[in-house]
């Protein structure tokens, strides 16, 4: 069981900004909006994956002892993060359940708002996301359930996110009408689990302004 971690000494000067509903929407919906999702309070259990996930996002991570490893070991999740996100928009956005092997909280629930969008309005996508993590990164302090304190258990990563390569198709045939805005910067906060030994994205947030990358 999944259980939930909590930042405590995170560098407050560094605090990123909430995202904002339509800029979440313009970035992470490559075409079509959906309504932006309530973070949920706890952290779900990984479901079993159907396509197989880095080892080492999905388990077999050792506590990250400097905060260079954390932000490797989140940076995995990450890229895990968005490749499923991918393959559930484009091969089975009736069944996100996926995701959870990699995320929890509002992050999990990004994908899964949106795959059921697709699913509503019989759109269709191809292509992929592209996310590339910057060197504005960086690592802080996590605490467990059990009190249990990770000085280096929560990433905060400040990456490029593009959806250019994502094409969509109305369920009438005709091209999907798609966001102006293709590329900006995302913030993943991004959580080591020990129970689980892996690193979970727990939220995606944006500047309250479209920052350009």
């Amino acid at each position: 069981m999944t259980t939930q971690n909590t930042p405590t000494s995170f560098r407050q000067n560094r605090t990123v900004g909430l995202l904002g509903a339509s800029l979440v929407v313009a970035l992470l919906v490559g075409g079509c909006s959906s309504p932006q999702p309530e973070a949920t309070k706890e952290a779900t259990t990984p479901a079993a994956s159907a396509t197989p996930t880095p080892t080492a996002v999905v388990g077999g991570v050792e506590e990250p002892l400097s905060e260079e490893h954390a932000i490797a070991g989140a940076t995995l999740a990450a890229e895990a993060y968005f490749a499923l996100r991918t393959e559930i928009e484009v091969e089975h956005p009736t069944d996100p359940s996926v995701i959870d092997t990699v995320a929890t909280g509002a992050a999990a629930e990004h994908v899964r708002t949106f795959a059921l969008n697709l699913v509503e309005n019989g759109t269709t996508n191809k292509g992929a996301y592209a996310y590339d993590v910057t060197e504005s990164s960086y690592a802080g302090a996590s605490e467990g359930s059990d009190g249990t304190v990770y000085p280096f258990g929560l990433a905060q990563l400040v990456g490029c996110f593009d959806s250019s390569g994502i094409t969509a198709t109305n369920a009438d045939g005709s091209p999907g009408a798609m966001s102006a805005t293709r590329r900006g910067i995302l913030n993943l906060t991004v959580l080591y689990y020990a129970s689980e030994k892996a690193w979970l994205v727990q939220d995606v947030q944006a500047p309250a302004e479209n920052v350009m990358c």
